[in-house]
């Protein structure tokens, strides 16, 4: 299986978004409740490896309609504000 890259990140005060792309190897989305990006850290720190295409490692948002077995199957989300929160953009409840 093929992890979905993260194709846009909105979050720019990230230790892991360089330049509106996700740099962190994998990120977790949701906290059971939201589809909050569980890597999000808001850090005076430079995160991540610059070469690397962020990717969705695991999504606990189980009734979202691209979750399976607790795993992303969109092929690519996207990250930003939703309430002033950093959430998955992709979720859709299903």
């Amino acid at each position: 299986m093929q992890l979905p890259v993260i194709s846009e990140c909105a979050a720019e005060s990230c230790a892991y978004n360089h330049d509106h792309a996700c740099h962190a190897v994998a990120i977790t989305v949701g906290d059971l409740s939201s589809p909050v990006c569980d890597t999000f850290l808001g850090a005076d720190l430079e995160g991540g490896e610059p070469s690397v295409t962020g990717r969705v490692g695991a999504c606990k948002m189980a009734d979202c309609r691209h979750n399976t077995g607790l795993e992303c199957r969109a092929p690519s989300i996207a990250v930003g504000y939703e309430h002033e929160q950093v959430d998955c953009l992709t979720y859709a409840r299903t």
